[in-house]
């Protein structure tokens, strides 16, 4: 048994009487301990403040904030800071063209902000992101691109999961790039 309440053959008035629920308990530590874990996962939990727009592929709300450099998480969990590094439309654009002539022969731009994906890189920043790019892909010629042909390419990721587009560039930098968390790809 698993510590699961048995319920009591006598009822009395569609209740059930409290001492013969309680005598029919079975305790089990295990069930109590994996309770315990859970809920403490649950409230350890931390949430984005902004998360993508519901819209998928257009520019949404998600924008990119400026971290006030002021409080400072701890622990392996914590969320990366966010940066007022940002990406402008005409960016997103050239990205998403080089990804239609690159990219395509392998991958759906679909594949971009699905479940799968954002789960993938929510603990992640667009440094990240860049850097796997820039170093693996495509796959029959990784590096070949120019750096700002990728930084492109992220930008138009960061569109696909609803972040907003902004007057700046992103920087062909991973270093630069890895102050935009892409916490909010989780929301």
């Amino acid at each position: 048994m698993l510590g699961l309440p048995v319920r009591p053959a006598t009822q009395h008035l569609g209740t059930f009487i409290l001492t013969q629920w309680q005598s029919t308990m079975i305790p089990s530590k295990h069930l109590t301990f994996v309770t315990l874990l859970a809920l403490a996962g649950c409230a350890g939990s931390t949430t984005v403040a902004q998360g993508p727009s519901p819209a998928g592929d257009s520019p949404g709300a998600a924008a990119v904030t400026a971290d006030s450099g002021g409080g400072a998480a701890t622990g392996a969990d914590a969320a990366p800071a966010t940066s007022a590094l940002g990406f402008s439309t005409a960016q997103a654009d050239r990205g998403r063209n080089v990804f239609r002539s690159t990219c395509t022969e392998c991958h759906y731009s679909s594949e971009f902000n699905d479940r799968q994906f954002k789960f993938k890189w929510r603990r992640r920043t667009a440094g990240d992101l860049f850097e796997m790019v820039s170093t693996q892909m495509p796959e029959d010629a990784p590096g070949s691109l120019e750096l700002q042909q990728y930084a492109d390419i992220v930008a138009f990721v960061l569109r696909l999961n609803g972040f907003e587009a902004g007057s700046g560039e992103l920087p062909p930098d991973a270093a630069a790039l890895e102050t935009i968390s892409l916490a909010p790809f989780g929301n």
